[in-house]
C-alpha cells in the first residue's frame, strides 16, 4: 500500500513540460528551416511559435491589432493536392466554417504562385494562401481569420507577410 502511494507521488510530481508545447515570441524575420520558409513580421508586431511534443516546429501565429489572427505554416501535402487551388478549396470547403460560397483564385506569395481563397461566416471571415514549394516537399499556407469588419486592413497586412515569403534550405 505504501509502496502504491509512493509510486502515485512520484507520478504526480513528474514534470508536465514533455508533453506541453515550448512556446516563444518572435518579431523581426523568422526562419522555419524545418518545414523550409521563412517571413518577415511587419513593425511592431510579434509572432508566437513553438515545438510541440508532436515533433517539428510548423510555424508562427500573429495577433494583429484588430484582434484578427495571422498564421503561416509549412505541412506535407499529405491529401496530395495537384495544386494549390485544390488545397485551398477543400480548406474551405471542410473547414468549421463550411456554409459560405467558396471559390479560389490566384495570388504571388513571395516569389511562388499560389492561390488565395476567403469564406465569411457569421462575424467571421476566413481568407487563406496556399503555395507549394517547387520540386515537392512541404506546402505553405498563410491564414487570416479576422472579422468583416476589420477585413481589409488585415488583409493588408497579410498580403505584406506574403510578399516577404521566401523559400530557404529545407532540412
Amino acid at each position: 500500500m505504501v509502496k502504491a502511494a509512493i509510486f502515485c507521488l512520484l507520478c504526480l510530481a513528474l514534470p508536465t513540460e514533455i508533453i506541453r508545447a515550448q512556446e516563444w515570441q518572435v518579431s523581426g524575420a523568422y526562419r522555419n528551416p524545418a518545414e523550409g520558409y521563412s517571413i518577415r513580421i511587419p513593425y511592431r508586431l510579434s509572432g508566437k511559435t513553438g515545438v510541440s511534443g508532436m515533433g517539428n516546429q510548423r510555424g508562427v501565429e500573429i495577433s494583429l491589432p484588430s484582434g484578427g489572427v495571422l498564421s503561416v505554416w509549412g505541412e506535407p501535402n499529405s491529401l496530395e493536392w495537384k495544386g494549390p487551388s485544390d488545397g485551398v478549396l477543400w480548406r474551405l470547403e471542410n473547414g468549421e466554417c463550411s456554409s459560405g460560397k467558396a471559390g479560389s483564385s490566384k495570388v504571388v506569395i513571395g516569389r511562388l504562385e499560389g492561390a488565395q481563397g476567403r469564406l465569411a461566416c457569421g462575424n467571421t471571415v476566413e481568407i487563406v494562401f496556399l503555395a507549394f514549394r517547387p520540386g515537392g516537399g512541404p506546402i505553405y499556407w498563410l491564414s487570416l481569420t479576422s472579422s468583416p469588419a476589420h477585413e481589409s486592413e488585415d488583409k493588408a497586412i497579410l498580403e505584406k507577410v506574403a510578399a516577404t515569403f521566401r523559400i530557404i534550405r529545407w532540412r
